[in-house]
Protein backbone atom coordinates (compact mmCIF):
# COMPACT_ATOMS: atom_id res chain seq x y z
CA UNK A 1 0.00 0.00 0.00
CA UNK A 2 1.27 3.19 -0.75
CA UNK A 3 0.26 6.40 1.61
CA UNK A 4 1.12 9.96 0.27
CA UNK A 5 0.39 13.52 1.89
CA UNK A 6 1.71 16.39 1.05
CA UNK A 7 0.53 18.90 3.18
CA UNK A 8 3.14 21.79 1.75
CA UNK A 9 6.09 22.24 -0.82
CA UNK A 10 7.07 25.71 -1.43
CA UNK A 11 9.77 27.05 -2.93
CA UNK A 12 10.78 30.54 -1.68
CA UNK A 13 7.55 32.33 -1.40
CA UNK A 14 5.84 30.34 -3.84
CA UNK A 15 3.58 27.06 -3.23
CA UNK A 16 3.93 24.60 -5.80
CA UNK A 17 2.03 21.99 -3.87
CA UNK A 18 -0.56 21.84 -1.02
CA UNK A 19 -2.59 19.18 0.66
CA UNK A 20 -1.96 16.29 -1.49
CA UNK A 21 -3.13 13.00 -0.62
CA UNK A 22 -2.69 9.94 -2.63
CA UNK A 23 -3.56 6.14 -1.63
CA UNK A 24 -3.02 3.35 -3.42
CA UNK A 25 -3.44 -0.80 -2.77
CA UNK A 26 -3.16 -2.21 -6.23
CA UNK A 27 -0.30 -2.74 -8.45
CA UNK A 28 -0.62 -1.20 -11.93
CA UNK A 29 0.09 2.25 -13.81
CA UNK A 30 -0.62 5.60 -12.52
CA UNK A 31 -0.37 8.98 -14.87
CA UNK A 32 0.61 11.90 -13.49
CA UNK A 33 -0.28 14.48 -16.09
CA UNK A 34 -0.46 18.41 -16.19
CA UNK A 35 0.87 21.63 -18.13
CA UNK A 36 4.58 22.51 -17.68
CA UNK A 37 5.82 23.84 -14.25
CA UNK A 38 2.66 22.82 -12.68
CA UNK A 39 5.03 20.20 -10.14
CA UNK A 40 5.04 17.12 -11.56
CA UNK A 41 8.75 16.09 -10.99
CA UNK A 42 8.48 18.06 -8.04
CA UNK A 43 6.06 15.72 -6.67
CA UNK A 44 7.97 12.76 -7.53
CA UNK A 45 10.81 14.65 -5.88
CA UNK A 46 8.88 14.61 -2.69
CA UNK A 47 8.11 10.75 -3.25
CA UNK A 48 11.88 10.29 -3.75
CA UNK A 49 12.97 12.24 -0.88
CA UNK A 50 15.12 14.37 -3.25
CA UNK A 51 13.46 17.54 -1.85
CA UNK A 52 12.60 19.05 1.74
CA UNK A 53 8.41 19.23 2.28
CA UNK A 54 6.00 19.26 4.77
CA UNK A 55 4.41 15.58 4.87
CA UNK A 56 5.17 12.01 4.65
CA UNK A 57 5.14 9.05 2.11
CA UNK A 58 4.80 5.07 3.33
CA UNK A 59 4.71 1.84 1.22
CA UNK A 60 2.90 -0.68 3.54
CA UNK A 61 3.11 1.78 6.41
CA UNK A 62 7.37 2.10 6.85
CA UNK A 63 8.59 5.25 5.40
CA UNK A 64 9.79 4.92 1.53
CA UNK A 65 13.31 5.55 0.84
CA UNK A 66 15.26 6.46 -2.26
CA UNK A 67 17.06 3.42 -2.45
CA UNK A 68 13.31 1.44 -2.78
CA UNK A 69 12.80 3.28 -5.69
CA UNK A 70 13.26 2.70 -9.06
CA UNK A 71 13.32 6.18 -10.84
CA UNK A 72 13.62 7.33 -14.20
CA UNK A 73 13.92 11.42 -14.92
CA UNK A 74 13.44 13.05 -17.71
CA UNK A 75 17.08 14.45 -18.50
CA UNK A 76 19.24 11.58 -16.48
CA UNK A 77 22.94 12.74 -15.60
CA UNK A 78 25.55 10.39 -16.21
CA UNK A 79 29.07 10.39 -15.87
CA UNK A 80 30.40 11.17 -19.68
CA UNK A 81 34.14 9.56 -19.50
CA UNK A 82 32.76 6.28 -18.44
CA UNK A 83 32.15 3.59 -20.80
CA UNK A 84 27.86 2.39 -20.54
CA UNK A 85 29.26 -1.18 -19.17
CA UNK A 86 31.51 1.26 -16.49
CA UNK A 87 28.52 3.38 -15.81
CA UNK A 88 26.28 0.84 -15.06
CA UNK A 89 28.47 -1.20 -12.95
CA UNK A 90 28.98 1.90 -11.16
CA UNK A 91 25.14 2.27 -10.37
CA UNK A 92 24.98 -2.01 -9.77
CA UNK A 93 27.70 -1.51 -7.39
CA UNK A 94 26.11 1.75 -5.17
CA UNK A 95 22.49 -0.16 -5.12
CA UNK A 96 24.72 -2.92 -3.34
CA UNK A 97 25.78 -5.60 -6.18
CA UNK A 98 28.51 -7.01 -6.87
CA UNK A 99 28.66 -5.74 -10.82
CA UNK A 100 26.23 -4.90 -13.47
CA UNK A 101 23.90 -7.72 -15.21
CA UNK A 102 24.42 -7.07 -18.63
CA UNK A 103 23.03 -10.09 -19.99
CA UNK A 104 19.04 -9.32 -20.10
CA UNK A 105 18.85 -5.47 -20.59
CA UNK A 106 16.03 -3.86 -22.38
CA UNK A 107 18.05 -2.47 -24.79
CA UNK A 108 20.64 -3.57 -26.75
CA UNK A 109 23.89 -1.54 -26.97
CA UNK A 110 27.30 -1.25 -27.36
CA UNK A 111 28.59 -0.90 -24.09
CA UNK A 112 32.02 -0.20 -24.52
CA UNK A 113 31.13 3.33 -26.29
CA UNK A 114 32.27 6.20 -24.12
CA UNK A 115 28.98 7.77 -22.70
CA UNK A 116 30.25 11.44 -24.16
CA UNK A 117 30.21 10.00 -27.88
CA UNK A 118 26.64 8.58 -27.41
CA UNK A 119 23.50 11.01 -28.62
CA UNK A 120 21.07 12.00 -26.32
CA UNK A 121 18.61 8.73 -26.49
CA UNK A 122 21.75 6.81 -26.54
CA UNK A 123 22.51 7.96 -22.96
CA UNK A 124 19.28 7.55 -21.85
CA UNK A 125 19.26 4.18 -22.63
CA UNK A 126 22.15 3.53 -20.85
CA UNK A 127 20.39 5.07 -17.98
CA UNK A 128 17.39 2.98 -17.87
CA UNK A 129 19.45 0.01 -18.61
CA UNK A 130 20.99 0.42 -15.60
CA UNK A 131 18.21 1.64 -13.55
CA UNK A 132 16.16 -1.49 -14.58
CA UNK A 133 18.97 -4.06 -14.01
CA UNK A 134 18.29 -3.79 -10.39
CA UNK A 135 15.24 -6.11 -9.52
CA UNK A 136 12.37 -5.65 -6.57
CA UNK A 137 12.11 -2.10 -6.12
CA UNK A 138 8.84 -1.22 -4.27
CA UNK A 139 8.25 1.56 -6.86
CA UNK A 140 9.15 2.45 -9.98
CA UNK A 141 8.50 5.83 -11.56
CA UNK A 142 9.14 7.07 -15.03
CA UNK A 143 9.26 10.87 -15.03
CA UNK A 144 8.65 11.82 -19.41
CA UNK A 145 10.20 8.24 -19.86
CA UNK A 146 10.11 8.64 -23.56
CA UNK A 147 11.27 11.72 -24.57
CA UNK A 148 14.61 11.68 -26.62
CA UNK A 149 13.69 7.84 -27.89
CA UNK A 150 13.10 6.69 -31.39
CA UNK A 151 10.01 4.79 -32.05
CA UNK A 152 11.07 1.27 -32.01
CA UNK A 153 12.81 2.25 -27.66
CA UNK A 154 9.48 3.58 -27.11
CA UNK A 155 7.31 0.76 -28.22
CA UNK A 156 10.20 -1.72 -26.26
CA UNK A 157 9.93 0.65 -22.86
CA UNK A 158 6.15 0.53 -23.09
CA UNK A 159 5.90 -2.55 -23.34
CA UNK A 160 7.88 -3.37 -20.48
CA UNK A 161 6.44 -0.81 -18.21
CA UNK A 162 3.35 -2.74 -19.11
CA UNK A 163 4.86 -6.01 -17.53
CA UNK A 164 6.11 -4.47 -14.87
CA UNK A 165 3.04 -2.91 -13.24
CA UNK A 166 1.18 -6.23 -13.35
CA UNK A 167 3.54 -7.07 -10.14
CA UNK A 168 4.45 -3.68 -9.25
CA UNK A 169 3.28 0.09 -8.93
CA UNK A 170 4.51 2.31 -11.44
CA UNK A 171 4.10 5.93 -11.39
CA UNK A 172 4.34 7.47 -15.21
CA UNK A 173 4.29 11.21 -16.51
CA UNK A 174 3.87 11.56 -19.89
CA UNK A 175 2.81 14.48 -22.88
CA UNK A 176 1.65 11.68 -24.78
CA UNK A 177 -1.91 10.98 -22.75
CA UNK A 178 -3.17 9.03 -26.09
CA UNK A 179 -0.39 6.48 -25.99
CA UNK A 180 -0.22 5.85 -22.09
CA UNK A 181 -4.05 6.42 -21.25
CA UNK A 182 -5.19 2.63 -22.41
CA UNK A 183 -2.83 1.41 -19.99
CA UNK A 184 -3.69 3.44 -16.60
CA UNK A 185 -5.50 2.54 -13.70
CA UNK A 186 -5.86 5.74 -12.49
CA UNK A 187 -4.98 9.56 -13.74
CA UNK A 188 -3.85 12.35 -11.74
CA UNK A 189 -4.15 15.93 -13.02
CA UNK A 190 -1.70 18.64 -11.64
CA UNK A 191 -2.72 22.01 -11.03
CA UNK A 192 -2.52 25.08 -9.12
CA UNK A 193 -0.81 23.36 -6.33
CA UNK A 194 -3.32 20.29 -6.10
CA UNK A 195 -3.76 17.00 -7.59
CA UNK A 196 -7.46 15.76 -8.92
CA UNK A 197 -7.75 12.18 -9.50
CA UNK A 198 -9.64 11.63 -13.09
CA UNK A 199 -11.02 8.63 -15.05
CA UNK A 200 -9.42 8.05 -18.18
CA UNK A 201 -12.58 9.91 -19.98
CA UNK A 202 -12.70 12.84 -18.05
CA UNK A 203 -8.85 13.47 -18.16
CA UNK A 204 -8.79 13.27 -22.11
CA UNK A 205 -11.59 16.28 -21.63
CA UNK A 206 -9.96 17.80 -19.48
CA UNK A 207 -6.81 18.29 -21.64
CA UNK A 208 -8.99 18.79 -25.25
CA UNK A 209 -11.08 21.46 -23.88
CA UNK A 210 -8.12 23.70 -22.18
Amino acid sequence: MFELFVEKKRYGKSIILKDVKINLTENGIYGFFGKNGQGKTTLFHCILGFTKYKGRVLFNGEALKSSDIGWIPTDPDLYEYLTAKEFMNFYAVNCGKEKADIHNLLFDLDNNKLIKECSTGMKKKVYINSVLQIPDYKLYIFDEPFNGLDIEANYLLLNYIKELAKNNMVFLSSHIIEIVLPYLEHCYFIDNTSVTKYSKEDLMLNFTTK
